[in-house]
């Protein structure tokens, strides 16, 4: 298969309204206790959402999703080798957002655990693949490129996304610029295959953190806030600081 190079660095990873960009902040995994605003600490990190909340840091680029009577709060995704993600999600009318992770040989996978938009259709649903980015930094996206059929292989490109509202590092899997000549005007475009340009959705790909992350966010807005989730690692000292 040829995500295989570029997913290398997964083997250890089987085995074993708010934003989040980037930050000098670091925090320490004291041991548990009473956090300040009387809240339990996250299980992995051992942060209190005083403490997550200075860790992810709002870009202002990013739109943040809009949903009406809902709260937010910072969650966590525990990930090998001493890594979380923390990632902001909602709750709405007493359902919270909460989302797993899943190693793979060749990606691994974020999903609904529970959804305050969706409900039980959005249990489990994918909603971010990670791919490894060593020795290529775009090896993900090309090789979703090299498995196309022979036409589509040959007119589709990594293209910056430049949508507003989306994080400035936005990529897309597009036709060029001559097969989009070819297409029919007026109507959204789909092209690519499943990881290329789809315009009746918010679907993008990022290489950032040692990741080239596809996020598939469908055509509402989310209950977590995608743009600005972040991975961060733990120190020997127990201080977690956001990943390169």
């Amino acid at each position: 298969m040829r995500f295989l190079c570029v997913a290398i660095s997964f083997a250890l990873l089987a085995g074993c309204g708010p934003t989040a960009g980037e930050s000098s902040g670091d925090a320490s995994n004291v041991a548990p206790g009473a956090c300040a605003d009387g809240g339990a600490r996250l299980a992995g990190t051992g942060l209190c959402q005083s403490e997550a909340s200075v860790l992810l840091v709002a870009d202002p680029n990013v739109r943040t999703p809009e949903l009406e009577g809902c709260t937010w709060s910072v969650k966590e995704l525990m990930l090998p080798g001493d890594e979380a993600l923390l990632y902001r999600a909602a709750t709405c009318s007493g359902v919270e957002t909460t989302l797993s992770y899943a190693g793979g040989a060749h990606r691994a996978e974020i999903s609904y655990e529970s959804s305050a938009v969706y409900g039980d259709a959005g249990r489990g649903r994918v909603v971010v693949a990670l791919y490894g980015t060593d020795p290529d930094q775009r090896g993900a996206l090309n090789a979703a490129i090299a498995e196309l059929s022979g036409r589509d292989r040959g007119s589709c490109e990594i293209v910056p996304a430049e949508r507003e509202g989306w994080p400035t590092d936005a990529l897309l899997i597009a036709p060029s610029a001559a097969a989009r000549a070819r297409l029919a005007e007026g109507r959204p475009i789909v092209a690519c295959g499943p990881l290329g340009i789809d315009e009746t959705k918010v679907s993008y790909w990022r290489v950032r953190q040692g990741f080239a992350w596809f996020f598939d966010l469908g055509n509402r807005d989310p209950d977590f806030d995608a743009g600005n989730m972040a991975v961060f690692t733990q120190s020997v000292e127990g201080t977690w600081r956001l990943k390169a």
